[in-house]
C-alpha cells in the first residue's frame, strides 16, 4: 500500500513539475472531476480548454474533505473557480516530499 502511494505521488510530482507554472492568486475556472485522498488530498478539475488541473486541495472548503477522505458527491461536476498558490506534498510522517500547485480558495458558480 505505502509503494502504491509513493508511486502516486511520484506521478503527481512529475505532472505538477511538468505542467504549468501559475502566479501566486492566479484563478482556474472549471469543473469539478474528482477528489482523491493518499498522503495528502487531491481536487482535479477540468478546465476552460477541457485540460485536467490537478492541486493540492488546501482551500478552506476542502477541510471537511481532507479529515474525512471524501468530497460529497454533489460537488462533482459542481462549476467553481479556485484561487491557485503552491502548496507542499507530505507523506505519512508529515515529512515534505516536495511542492505542486496547490487550490487555496474555491467559489463555487452553481
Amino acid at each position: 500500500m505505502k509503494q502504491l502511494a509513493l508511486a502516486l505521488l511520484v506521478s503527481v510530482s512529475l505532472i505538477a513539475q511538468c505542467g504549468p507554472s501559475f502566479s501566486k492568486d492566479s484563478k482556474i475556472t472549471g469543473t469539478i472531476r474528482g477528489f482523491e485522498c493518499g498522503d495528502n488530498c487531491y481536487l482535479t478539475l477540468v478546465d476552460r480548454k477541457k485540460a485536467e488541473q490537478v492541486g493540492l486541495c488546501s482551500a478552506p472548503e476542502c477541510e471537511s474533505w481532507n479529515e474525512q477522505t471524501v468530497m460529497p458527491s454533489h460537488y462533482k461536476g459542481k462549476r467553481v473557480t479556485v484561487t491557485v498558490g503552491q502548496g507542499q506534498q507530505v507523506d505519512d510522517s508529515g515529512n515534505v516530499m516536495g511542492e505542486m500547485m496547490s487550490f487555496t480558495k474555491i467559489r463555487f458558480l452553481d
